[in-house]
């Protein structure tokens, strides 16, 4: 037979239970709000004539940390620390005959540029930029997590 003071631990420990099960989810929603909230979304961009060296803009809600980019058919590849939301990063090193030589290769006449970045609740996210000799501009982007 249960006395009592059995009873009130029981209760004690149900409510520890159901108290431990509410925070958890809770936490879980409070990241999915700080994603939401500040999420990166990281784009290849080139403006002006031919040969200038394309950029990586930071179009999300969110700073992009450790940022790490290559161009398809290339040894060209580089990291970048951070980029702030509305920001672009400096010059990428990559010169119009890089990207030639990798839209030769790739025999579409199209090069990709392909960008890995977390936000900064950890998530990964990686974005491909396609770039058409053709129109001169970068298009398409795609994004996975």
């Amino acid at each position: 037979m249960m006395t009592a003071t059995d009873w009130l631990q029981l209760g004690s420990l149900i409510l520890g239970v159901f108290t431990l099960w509410y925070l958890i989810k809770y936490v879980g929603y409070t990241k999915l709000i700080a994603e939401a909230t500040s999420k990166p979304v990281v784009i290849a961009t080139r403006s002006g004539v031919i040969t200038n060296p394309p950029r990586l803009r930071n179009i999300g809600s969110g700073p992009a940390l450790d940022v790490e980019w290559s161009v398809s058919g290339t040894k060209k590849a580089g990291k970048i620390s951070y980029i702030e939301s509305d920001q672009e990063s400096e010059a990428l090193d990559v010169n119009i005959h890089a990207l030639e030589h990798g839209a030769v290769l790739s025999g579409t006449n199209k090069v990709t540029l392909t960008c890995s970045y977390r936000s900064i609740s950890g998530r990964k996210t990686t974005s491909v930029s396609n770039y058409d000799f053709n129109s001169g501009l970068f298009f398409g982007a795609s994004f996975t997590e």
